[in-house]
């Protein structure tokens, strides 16, 4: 019998911008493969990783297309809170195309109180928790039947596998072996060595993205509620020093220039020190920096010298509150002395320490939640800050609790809460206001626009969709939506706009009913007739454009300043024709667009300017 093809997927971190995603390294699936493989089941199946390069370009319907072309008998997806609305929208048209074709999801956000997720037809397996063992028993389990016949660890059996029919099975019952209310809990693996690494093995290369990512541990030893981690691992597991080495060996031997720690909390283990210095030992020429989360109260001005002499260059530190209440609720208890001591002993032998905090935590007041940002600024104790909303993540503590706390969340990710007891949604756009006024800084900046000349990328690709709408135009001028980007921008020149009001809505559309999960960026560029743009003309286009939400769009959501996400109005001008239209133009239309300026004869300064105006160069 010839070997069954299996094609694991990682979709990247939706961007905000029309550049491709990067970072977008399928470490888990890398995991999956190199264990699978190890454990003899490559004499049954073939399994592949679906290239990132395509992973990060390709539109919806693309990827659909560029993985069936693959042949799959399985298809497998890494899932997190940012990918999982698309993945399922791609799982789903598979199954369309596909109906045989078995899908297995797994990931942080595939959890066991996770059953908007779990309860999808198009599902037929997903691991919850540690993954590689539950992988690999499944596997043998379907080397002979078409659906497994024993319980599996980990393992939740989907609607889409419990109308399958086995004729090596017909009088066996299908149980949902894993169900929500009562998973049965993955004993992860005793030793990370089987798995570390696969880019010794070949199947990932750090020359790729000139980046390592490195998991060196396994489980935490802290409990904080709003992460998932607590409830994955019941222990601390661990690489060998030998194994961590090669993968450094690797990094240096392949050009990297970052090697990024995974580690939940970097100085968790013991003996950190000694764990810095080998660190160090294997960066001799200082060729990567490293990164990494910790805890700043166990940092000392010996282990700060250390982490800068092995080339770490930047930390992140979530402090997350200062307030007794929430840091009681949260389970996350702060050392303030200790954490002073710790960023002061780090910034001052040269490392940029990034400070966390979160608005929302339960307990928190809007006057508590000052004090945080008023102490972190008035300290100095920062070279970089990160505020953001708390997300009630699925498998956390929080989620479990958030009835009894009085929290009420996104249903969908990013999962942000909406309303405590002591904090309303207006709270939570004045203060993010209020962090961005203080320390000087847009968090999630939605960046300028980029216009991208018409023609393909190096896969083939439309980026840009240019239309005259004053000169012919066929039926459907739109490329076939297997041909577009993931990122997209619709760039339209007219001269009579109010006759052509429908018809932009129309493509906005069927682009998105196409691709829902696109980055849309929709260009207008009067040639004249500029006064026809209206905020009413506007307002049809944006309801085009979110008549449905991704996850971008619920992530800008409840962040303050003027409206954002996945889809992006731009209106496109000579800077000359500033004077022409108005103040009070701008100010409306801004509202609605992003202004966007070219500039011509006169030259406009930044203090002419709205923050959301820019002056494009190109």
């Amino acid at each position: 019998m010839s070997r069954r093809n299996i094609v694991l997927v990682q979709l990247p971190i939706p961007q905000p911008g029309m550049s491709p995603a990067k970072g977008n390294v399928p470490l888990a699936a890398g995991y999956l493969k190199m264990f699978a493989e190890s454990a003899g089941v490559g004499d049954a199946y073939q399994i592949d990783i679906f290239p990132p390069p395509l992973a990060n370009t390709l539109s919806e319907v693309g990827l659909v297309d560029a993985i069936l072309c693959h042949e799959p008998w399985m298809v497998g997806f890494t899932c997190y809170l940012w990918n999982i609305d698309r993945t399922l929208f791609v799982a789903k048209l598979l199954k369309q195309r596909q109906p045989d074709l078995r899908i297995i999801v797994g990931g942080p956000e595939i959890t066991a109180d996770n059953a908007w997720v779990l309860d999808r037809a198009e599902l037929d397996f997903a691991a919850i928790g540690e993954g590689e063992q539950t992988f690999v028993d499944l596997l043998n389990e379907l080397r002979s039947h078409d659906r497994p016949t024993r319980a599996i660890d980990g393992l939740y059996v989907g609607a889409g596998q419990r109308g399958r029919n086995d004729s090596s099975s017909k009088s066996f019952e299908l149980p949902l072996f894993v169900s929500p209310q009562q998973p049965k809990f993955r004993q992860p693996l005793p030793s990370l060595d089987p798995i570390s690494s696969p880019y010794l093995c070949g199947i990932l290369d750090a020359a790729d993205e000139q980046m390592l990512l490195l998991e060196t541990i396994r489980g935490c030893i802290f409990k904080c509620k709003f992460c998932y981690y607590p409830k994955s691992y019941d222990d601390l597991y661990f690489v060998s020093q030998e194994k961590i080495e090669a993968n450094l060996a690797h990094a240096r031997e392949r050009g990297a220039k970052e090697v990024i720690l995974l580690d939940p909390t970097l100085n968790q283990r013991r003996e950190f020190d000694e764990f810095v210095k080998m660190l160090g030992r294997n960066n001799p020429d200082g060729q990567f920096n490293y990164f990494g989360e910790l805890r700043a109260e166990g940092i000392t001005k010996e282990t700060a010298k250390l982490l800068r002499d092995a080339n770490f260059t930047e930390v992140e530190i979530g402090l997350q509150s200062i307030d007794p209440l929430a840091m009681e609720l949260m389970d996350r208890k702060n050392n303030m002395k200790a954490f002073e001591r710790g960023v002061r002993a780090m910034m001052d032998v040269g490392i940029s320490v990034k400070i966390d905090l979160i608005i929302g935590l339960p307990g928190d007041t809007p006057d508590s939640i000052r004090r945080g940002f008023e102490y972190v600024h008035r300290t100095g104790l920062y070279s970089d800050i990160q505020v953001f909303n708390l997300a009630i993540l699925p498998g956390t503590a929080f989620r479990q609790e958030a009835q009894e706390l009085g929290l009420r969340f996104q249903p969908r990710p990013p999962y942000y809460v909406l309303e405590t007891p002591t904090l309303e949604l207006s709270d939570f756009y004045e203060l993010m206001a209020e962090a961005e006024d203080l320390f000087e800084a847009e968090f999630d900046a939605h960046g300028a626009p980029e216009l991208i000349p018409p023609g393909r990328d190096a896969n083939n690709l439309v980026r840009t969709i240019l239309i005259d709408l004053d000169a012919p135009i066929a039926d459907n001028p739109l490329p076939r939506a297997t041909e577009r980007s993931q990122a997209l921008t619709l760039w339209l020149r007219s001269s009579h706009w109010k006759q052509h009001r429908s018809r932009i809505a129309h493509w906005i559309e069927q682009l998105l009913a196409d691709n829902p999960h696109s980055t849309l960026q929709v260009v207008l560029e009067p040639i004249a007739g500029v006064r026809d743009i209206t905020p009413t003309f506007l307002e049809v286009l944006r309801q085009a454009c979110f008549a449905e939400t991704s996850y971008l769009d619920r992530f800008y959501s409840i962040l303050p300043g003027r409206w954002a996400g996945a889809k992006r109005l731009v209106v496109l001008l000579p800077d000359t024709a500033r004077v022409d239209v108005g103040l009070r133009w701008i100010e409306q239309l801004a509202e609605y667009a992003t202004l966007a300026w070219r500039p011509g004869t006169a030259r406009l300064s930044e203090d002419e300017l709205d923050p959301h105006e820019f002056v494009l160069v190109s």
